[in-house]
């Protein structure tokens, strides 16, 4: 299988064109900390919020909408975890320099994310096996989008002495783990035994 395999059938459409923009649209968000942090201007944190959750729910419309126009295409299940992933780092490394975001989780995501992207394209090439996010996968982004929130809002609330940045990068850690083990188990078996 091929890269050029992914462009077979319908290329351009609405869920694709949402995957792009969303890529496109989260640089808007360090731009709005940035002005907020030179301006003391508040709205821009507003801004940022606002451009963080018009990226959230286009990552949830864009599968919906796929699938109701009848546009699901392999470039679109490509397409979408990537951009997820782009996401991701990018959100992640503006958080680290206007939000204290941790840097040893940048790290961590950056060596799950990049496993994950080896493993896909070798069983992609390998075995035309187009490897999709499982529950436990999704559920790990949805924990990440909400730590990015907290970590935008920056709320000064506490638990048994932990903030919720804290609370929330542990879920982040249990999710990873979680989901990792998940993927091992379901494709480790096409890496040793070349069998679907």
């Amino acid at each position: 299988m091929k890269i050029k395999d992914l462009l077979e059938g319908r290329v351009a459409t609405w869920s694709n064109l949402i995957s792009v923009l969303r890529v496109l649209m989260a640089p808007a968000i360090a731009v709005a900390l940035y002005y907020e942090r030179i301006t003391g201007d508040i709205w821009y944190c507003k801004v940022a919020v606002a451009v963080y959750l018009v990226i959230a729910v286009s990552d949830f419309i864009d599968g919906i909408l796929a699938r109701l126009l009848r546009q699901v295409s392999r470039l679109g299940q490509f397409l979408d975890p990537v951009a997820d992933k782009c996401v991701i780092l990018i959100v992640a490394v503006t958080l680290y320099y206007f939000r204290q975001f941790p840097l040893w989780m940048i790290g961590l995501i950056i060596i799950r994310d990049s496993i994950h992207i080896v493993a896909g394209f070798y069983l992609f090439y390998a075995y035309d096996i187009q490897v999709r996010s499982s529950i436990a996968g999704k559920c790990t982004v949805v924990i990440m989008g909400l730590c990015g929130l907290i970590f935008l809002v920056n709320p000064a609330y506490t638990f048994a002495g932990y903030t919720l940045q804290h609370i929330s990068l542990l879920f982040i850690v249990v999710c990873m783990v979680v989901s990792s083990i998940h993927y091992w188990h379901i494709y480790s078996k096409f890496y040793f035994t070349g069998k679907r």
